[in-house]
């Protein structure tokens, strides 16, 4: 998944916090309360729209709701909040219907756009050459995935090559994953312990292995990383990016209209600077992206 410090964003839930939401984001729910299928035939891009989506007046997004600053739950345990909830609200003004969120879990997203039950999912899903066989991406952030570990093995493990004989948690379906069988395969080859992995189901599993040195470190992006450990009040650390990667936008492969449509969507924000608004608001700026490809990644 799914780097940069934080003053992030107010209002934002700490890694504890984030714990303790987790009975509330539990994967497989709802994530915000239904609201009516009001279209606005006269925004600029709803006739660009699938004609079931205009009929529906919604389009069902997929999401694992527990990642910010991308998305996680606000205070009321229900509402949505994050970088992915407001870029939706601007692209909502352009497509002249609404964009609902539905909570699930991370390594189910594919799947679920897969058996048709997602229109899309915006999760900070990063584009793949692998997942592009499945899916299709429009890349929207620029990001990379990190070392996240407690403050007291900070400076000890903060690089993939600094891993030899660590237990490493990771979030299930992530790119992380592959990361850790690489650096482990590294270790081995060095002639050194392998990293001892355990999948977790989400984020927040992965951040209380943490904070109970059930893992000695957590792969995860460094984006949200950042915002976890700088909520933490010291006790966790983010290490720097060790890749470069884009987060995209995700469609099902026969969801070409709607795709294109929510790429000209991100075109419009872009030009009129809400969509730089939102990033610089999450102290993000750096993340931006001048064009939104489509499978931009290749390699």
């Amino acid at each position: 998944m799914k780097n940069s410090t934080r003053t992030i964003r107010s209002g934002a839930l700490g890694a504890l916090a984030l714990a303790g939401l987790l009975a509330l984001s539990a994967c497989g729910g709802t994530a915000e309360a239904e609201k009516p299928a009001a279209a606005n035939a006269s925004a600029p891009l709803f006739g660009q729209l699938p004609e079931k989506i205009q009929k529906a007046g919604a389009i069902n997004v997929a999401s694992n709701v527990e990642y910010p600053p991308f998305e996680s739950f606000d205070t009321d345990g229900t509402t949505v909040i994050g970088i992915d909830r407001e870029i939706a609200d601007e692209l909502e003004k352009q497509l002249g219907v609404t964009m609902d969120f539905d909570n699930i879990a991370f390594d189910a997203i594919i799947p679920g756009l897969a058996s048709a039950r997602y229109d899309m999912a915006m999760s900070a899903m990063s584009d793949t050459v692998e997942r592009q066989k499945q899916v299709n991406f429009i890349d929207y952030f620029s990001a990379g995935g990190g070392v996240m570990t407690s403050a007291a093995n900070a400076e000890k493990l903060k690089t993939l090559d600094d891993l030899c004989g660590a237990h490493v948690g990771i979030v299930k379906g992530t790119t992380e994953d592959a990361d850790a069988a690489e650096a482990s395969k590294k270790c081995e080859e060095a002639g050194k312990p392998k990293v001892e992995v355990t999948i977790f189901a989400g984020q927040n599993q992965a951040v209380l292995a943490l904070q109970s040195n059930r893992v000695d470190a957590f792969l995860v992006d460094s984006t949200s990383g950042s915002v976890i450990a700088a909520e933490s009040k010291g006790a966790l650390a983010m290490g720097e990016r060790y890749q470069d990667l884009a987060f995209g936008i995700v469609f099902p492969k026969d969801q070409e209209q709607l795709m294109i449509t929510i790429q000209k969507g991100l075109e419009a924000i872009k030009a009129d600077g809400s969509y730089d608004k939102i990033l610089a608001k999450y102290n993000m700026a750096d993340h931006t992206m001048e064009s939104f490809p489509v499978n931009g990644v290749k390699q």
